[in-house]
């Protein structure tokens, strides 16, 4: 073999060192890139942080506004018109008076405030609803009649002081109960979600079939016909198509209070005594609980807040609060 030149020799030793460099430069660029991914994510993170803070803030005020809203009374017209306000949400706030829902939004920056007042006595309260009242409910929730009765009985075995078992019910000896470690209340439901701890009760029953689950019967849910508030009495500006046709009152009145809604903006106190809804004893122009929902958005991230408060209190203090965040 013939020795190596010294030009051969060096060819190679610069060979080597391009593959060095290229290794450093690979090793490089993939440590640059590992930073310029956590600076993106770290950036994506604050910008949504930040619309979570303005989105919170927006909700609140969203619910100061409100409680404006029911502080505020209309001021009277001497020609007997309805008096137009420069603020616009106050030509909004004169609808609670007469028991009418209330939605409003104004843009606030780079988000957006939304208000919603309604009233709890345009749903059916847990406390007053009886078997056939429930059951009315049911069906038109699409909720399947061989659960009624388990339905029904375990709701009264909850409610009621006893520890005896109605026929399809359970007490606090089921194993039901024994297995989720607590007792029957034996007292009044406080809430619609307090159902969901009740045996043959379910988050399906409250709020429908999960949308994607494929089923023949879907369920729609029945939480948003119930109230734990209130006297029982309906106030009809407010009530839903199916809160009206569970309750004891003939096809022409709830189709008479539809049209009246629909035409006149509002069932006042004239045409609810000219429809003789005062005298059946089931419903009510003067409401005294109204649910308050602001909703704060700031782009694609929203935040929510639902409370509810007392009509007529000289301070708006919240006897419900719930807070909860999405993204749309």
């Amino acid at each position: 073999m013939k020795p190596e030149t010294g030009n051969l020799r060096f060819e190679k030793r610069r060979g080597s060192a391009l593959v060095v460099v290229l290794w450093i430069i690979m090793i490089i660029a993939l440590i640059v890139s590992s930073f310029a991914f956590e600076m993106q994510l770290e950036s994506k993170i604050i910008t949504l942080q930040r619309k979570r803070f303005k989105a919170d803030q927006l909700a609140l005020a969203g619910v100061e506004m409100a409680k404006a809203m029911l502080a505020f009374k209309e001021e009277k017209n001497p020609t007997g018109e309805k008096t137009v306000y420069e603020d616009p949400y106050l030509n909004e706030a004169v609808k609670i008076a007469d028991a009418l829902p209330v939605v409003y939004s104004e843009p606030f920056g780079d988000g957006e405030v939304t208000v919603k007042i309604d009233y709890e006595e345009g749903r059916r309260n847990i406390k007053k609803l009886n078997a056939d009242e429930w059951k009315v409910l049911f069906e038109q929730a699409g909720i399947p009649n061989i659960r009624w009765d388990a339905m029904l009985d375990c709701l009264g075995d909850w409610q009621d002081p006893d520890d005896l078992h109605k026929l399809n019910g359970a007490e606090s000896d089921d194993p039901f109960y024994q297995k989720r470690g607590y007792e029957c209340k034996n007292a009044p439901v406080d809430t619609v979600d307090e159902l969901l701890l009740i045996k043959n009760w379910d988050k399906e029953i409250l709020y429908g079939t999960p949308p994607g689950e494929k089923t023949d019967e879907p369920i729609t849910g029945i939480a948003n016909l119930l109230t734990t508030w209130g006297d029982g009495l309906i106030n009809p500006n407010s009530a839903s198509t199916n809160v009206l046709n569970s309750m004891k009152i003939s096809d022409s009145m709830i189709n008479a209070i539809l049209e009246v809604r629909a035409e006149d903006e509002g069932i006042n106190q004239k045409n609810f005594d000219a429809m003789g809804l005062g005298t059946t004893g089931l419903f009510t122009l003067k409401p005294n609980y109204v649910k308050v929902t602001a909703i704060g958005k700031v782009g694609d991230v929203q935040s929510q807040i639902s409370c509810i408060f007392k009509l007529g209190e000289k301070a708006a203090v919240p006897l419900f609060w719930l807070e909860g965040k999405t993204s749309e």
